[in-house]
């Protein structure tokens, strides 16, 4: 009987020691989630100042980049990140062949990667500041015109983005050939959704705005 009793107590012993690893583990869990959000979070909060050295004036253009990818980053093109554009790119023109006079035109075709020196150069030039908002630092934008959201501007600068655009300008340039209007037409149609044709037509009618001076 006691050796039953302390074969017991030694199994209680040792559920309860793993339990108590379980809400440990559990608890340290839920503190590197809360601590990834948290980063997170504040990685996607305020806005962005880019300043041109180069410029006399009107030198500050402000945008809804977060926190982030407010640096010399975001007008720096790696070769990984030109390799998925291509690559999305290719993946367009193989399912939607009206698009391809697009794709010519979007300029993702003489897209070069950043070389060290021009990096270096792009740094010298610009200067880059974190803000809590573009409206606060005195930036607004006229009646019928607004600032794209992060998302938006991600996506004007992708690949679908620019070959959007690329589709847009030709549709609505009545000095093109009809034939050429209506593949572009036929591109928009085929391969983006509304909110995307919306979306690229916004910026090209500079209502939809990436970034901003002040006035």
């Amino acid at each position: 009987m006691k050796r039953i009793v302390v074969s017991f107590y030694l199994i209680l012993l040792f559920a309860s020691c793993f339990e108590s690893g379980v809400e440990k583990e559990n608890k340290e869990e839920y503190k590197q989630t809360l601590f990834l959000t948290t980063l997170y979070l504040v990685r996607q909060s305020g806005n962005c100042i880019k300043t041109d050295s180069t410029l006399a004036n009107n030198n500050q253009f402000c945008s809804r980049r977060p926190l982030g990818v407010c640096s010399v980053n975001q007008l720096v093109l790696t070769q990984n990140e030109l390799n998925v554009m291509l690559n999305e790119m290719r993946t367009i023109q193989n399912r939607t062949t009206d698009c391809q006079e697009s794709i010519l035109q979007s300029g993702i075709l003489v897209l070069k990667v950043t070389t060290a020196n021009e990096t270096e150069i792009l740094k010298s030039r610009f200067s880059f500041r974190v803000v809590d908002s573009c409206e606060f630092e005195g930036f607004q934008v006229s009646s019928g015109k607004r600032l794209a959201n992060f998302s938006e501007i991600q996506w004007l600068e992708s690949v679908r983005g620019k070959i959007a655009k690329a589709a847009k300008t030709i549709a609505n340039n009545g000095f093109l050939p009809q034939v050429n209007r209506d593949r572009a037409n036929s591109c928009l149609n085929l391969e983006f959704k509304d909110w995307e044709k919306d979306l690229a037509q916004g910026n090209l009618e500079n209502k939809i705005l990436v970034e901003i001076n002040p006035p």
